[in-house]
């Protein structure tokens, strides 16, 4: 919805919440919209480093990629989930690599093993990584698309019971409640 401030997930998860949260649809933005803005929010992230661009083909890539993550994420929320969604993120997801590096303090880090220049296997990569850490750490179901069609901004749920619906209660979850109270009282 507003932005990251609004259920902000907890590190590994940011990441993949900054991600799929680079589509604003009640906000009407995209910033993989186009190969510039998509080349300019991976260099802000340190996905890609200067003098290195986005092409068309890894922008729709991106794109697929995103959208796949956004529909696991609804499943979070209770959503059925789709075969052909989960099958199109597994073919996304099948050419990634990655890898066990140790830092200095000894301690195991999961990366992706792209090869340099290969931008969607970074991203992918990156991601995925910080999916498999959450699942393990039991957080990966915490964070979920709003529930509103005209919203689907990624929110972490923090409630107790992980019954988190929407982004946020005073816009998404009040528009919400309004229709249905709207539907009852049409059919009275």
């Amino acid at each position: 919805m507003a932005g990251l401030s609004l259920k902000p997930a907890p590190e590994p998860l940011a990441l993949v919440q900054s991600f799929v949260n680079t589509r604003n649809i009640m906000h009407g933005y995209d910033l993989l919209e186009d190969t510039d803005e998509a080349t300019a929010w991976l260099f802000e992230r340190g996905f890609v480093g200067g003098g290195v661009r986005v092409d068309e083909a890894n922008r729709r890539l991106l794109v697929a990629f995103r959208e796949g993550l956004r529909g696991l994420l609804l499943v979070h929320n209770g959503e059925p989930g789709e075969e052909a969604g989960a099958e199109a993120l597994n073919e996304l997801a099948a050419p990634v690599s990655l890898s066990v590096r140790f830092d200095m303090e000894g301690e195991p880090r999961l990366m992706p093993a792209a090869e340099a220049g290969d931008v969607v296997g970074e991203v992918a990569g990156r991601v995925l990584a910080a999916v498999v850490l959450s699942a393990a750490e039991g957080t990966w179901s915490r964070l979920k698309a709003c529930r509103n069609e005209g919203c689907l901004w990624a929110f972490y749920d923090n409630s107790k019971n992980r019954s988190g619906s929407w982004c946020t209660m005073d816009v998404c979850g009040a528009r919400s409640k309004m229709r249905a109270y709207r539907r009852r009282r049409s059919s009275e």
